[in-house]
């Protein structure tokens, strides 16, 4: 059998013309997706309503307010897909468009990509390309462009060498983006993958599916779109001054191409980078900055200074994950009787609600499968808080008191932009850890990026990272990336392989794949590679000069600017 990296070279000659409508990403309102609408699925089913992309009449002055924002943390500050962090994703989305666009944090909806289908078998997608969608250059987005932009994210290069090891596992699970026909592109992926789109969506955790002009990068080089990517780019704003570290000013662009639908209400947004609480809040106190990443131990500051705090619902989760945690390759005995024990042996009620409160922390779900995602139920919920069946776990595993593991057993973590307290949190589990199985556990804060290295290079396999991670709708990608791939990171185990790509497969209702992603999750959980202590509301600190901000649910980041209102 010919290798993917063999088929990614070839070139795909002929698409099959029968094709079905793709499904609607829709789920019920509430806090539970156990109820979600089905789809029809004997004949075509429609991708969503047609987006108006003509600019309002009567709009002839353009805004002139400014709205200014201060975040913690930037990842590496570069804009190419195939480079950028996941925490570039508030920055990404102000100077791209993705390829499809997000509604809500649950459903997707039209953007560059017009509309799109996949052949009965699941495995070869074809989007429609919006007409007439202008770069800020003043040049026509193309097809070629699209395919362009889409093979820099998941081309041959991305399979060993993205940043981002959710993207090398789908960059190998993909064929080329080729332009398949006049105004349109398709790909084939190895297993049928009907998380695709979502991934190719605003909404997906990690910048993947923005697009870029193909001749414009061409002349820059990648290093060079690191750096500027104007004017390259179809998005709402252009990057009108970056200095690293300390500020991202973004201009509006008034000709953007879906303004009638995401008219930005002021004219720059500044990003400002302030690693302190404190700092962050009296700047927002002063009047200096309008909008903060904040906690509700501040709250009385900002209230007591007309401003309030806002939460975006279920926007990340508090994850513990160990990568590359083969019995042949980690320290200690990484069975999944060990595994389950470190589970037991962590109060997740008593970390919520000593750090966070109910307002912020819920101990539901399970890693990124909060009780709004698709394939959530009830009994994915945290494992009980059992300290005596863990030390019984290690005895039958005969590393009682801790004694099978190294010394110290080293526990990574952050500070993190999206969620406070994250170090504290993994001093409370370490200090179980000790208390509860004699495991001698340290803690090591260090910076997102060199920790993120250590372990997607299989550096420290089977040790534990403690960190936020983004809440999405559909976490596919992952269950592919962590289970279903032939290379997965996270555990290689045929019968979860299997699983995973037969179900991620599915072709149906939308309760049909509710089910199917379900027992994916479950079975997943019952072996304790990744699970999460809690999901989290993000809140964020507003002054006194917004009127009104609707962030979306499921998303970390500063969402939905567009709903910004000033008060003046």
């Amino acid at each position: 059998m010919a290798s993917l990296q063999s088929l990614r070279k070839s070139v795909v000659r002929f698409w099959p013309v029968a094709l079905i409508m793709a499904l609607v990403l829709i789920v019920a309102c509430g806090s539970s997706a156990t109820a979600v609408p089905d789809s029809n699925t004997s004949g075509s089913v429609p991708t969503a309503m047609p987006v108006d992309s003509t600019t309002p009449t009567g709009m002839m002055d353009a805004p002139t307010g400014k709205v200014i924002l201060a975040s913690s943390d930037w990842g590496n500050e570069l804009f190419s897909d195939h480079d950028v962090r996941g925490e570039g994703g508030v920055y990404q989305r102000l100077v791209h468009d993705f390829f499809i666009q997000g509604k809500a944090g649950k459903e997707l909806i039209p953007s560059l990509a017009d509309s799109w289908s996949f052949t009965p078998d699941g495995l070869t997608w074809t989007f429609e390309i919006r007409e007439g969608v202008n770069f800020h250059d003043g040049s026509i987005l193309t097809a070629e462009d699209v395919a362009y932009s889409l093979e820099e994210q998941y081309g041959a290069r991305s399979e060993e060498k993205a940043v981002d090891p959710s993207v090398r596992a789908l960059a190998r699970s993909t064929m080329p983006f080729v332009v398949s026909a006049p105004g349109a592109v398709s790909v084939t992926t190895v297993d049928p993958l009907m998380f695709l789109t979502f991934n190719l969506s605003e909404m997906a955790a990690s910048p993947g599916g923005t697009i870029f002009s193909k001749a414009y990068r061409e002349k820059v080089g990648r290093d060079g779109y690191n750096d500027d990517p104007n004017p390259g780019t179809t998005g709402p704003f252009t990057l009108a001054q970056h200095d690293k570290g300390s500020l991202m000013r973004f201009e509006r662009f008034d000709k953007y191409w879906d303004i009638a639908n995401r008219d930005h209400r002021f004219a720059t947004l500044d990003i400002r980078m302030i690693p302190e609480l404190s700092t962050r809040v009296a700047a927002l106190r002063s009047g200096e900055v309008d909008l903060v990443e904040s906690n509700l131990e501040v709250r009385d500051q900002i209230e007591n200074a007309g401003g309030r705090v806002v939460f975006a619902p279920e926007a990340v989760y508090l994850y513990m994950i160990s990568e590359y945690g083969f019995e042949d390759t980690t320290p200690y005995p990484f069975t999944k009787g060990v595994r389950s024990a470190l589970n037991y042996a962590i109060d997740k009620e008593l970390i919520a609600n000593t750090l966070y409160g109910p307002e912020v922390a819920e101990t539901k779900g399970w890693a990124h499968v909060s009780p709004s995602a698709l394939g959530y139920a009830p009994d994915l919920d945290s494992w009980p808080y059992d300290p005596a069946k863990g030390q019984e776990l290690l005895v039958a595993a005969d590393c009682a008191d801790g004694a099978c593991f190294p010394d110290p057993f080293t526990l990574f973590t952050w500070e993190a932009s999206e969620l406070p307290f994250v170090p504290e949190a993994a001093q409370m589990v370490c200090d179980m850890w000790k208390t509860n199985l004699g495991i001698n556990c340290e803690v090591e804060v260090g910076d997102s990026v060199s920790i993120k290295d250590k372990m997607h290079g299989a550096q420290v396999p089977g040790y534990f990272v403690i960190r936020p991670n983004e809440d999405r709708f559909d976490g596919g990608s992952i269950a592919y990336g962590h289970y279903g791939e032939a290379e997965s990171y996270v555990a290689r185990d045929p019968v979860l392989r299997d699983l995973t790509v037969k179900n991620l497969g599915t072709i149906g209702t939308m309760a049909e794949r509710q089910a199917a992603y379900h027992e994916i999750y479950a079975a997943a959980r019952e072996e304790n590679y990744e699970w999460s202590i809690f999901t989290a509301n993000t809140p964020w600190g507003v002054s006194k000069n917004i009127k009104t901000w609707e962030p979306w649910p499921l998303l970390p980041y500063a969402s939905a600017l567009w709903t910004i209102e000033l008060a003046k």
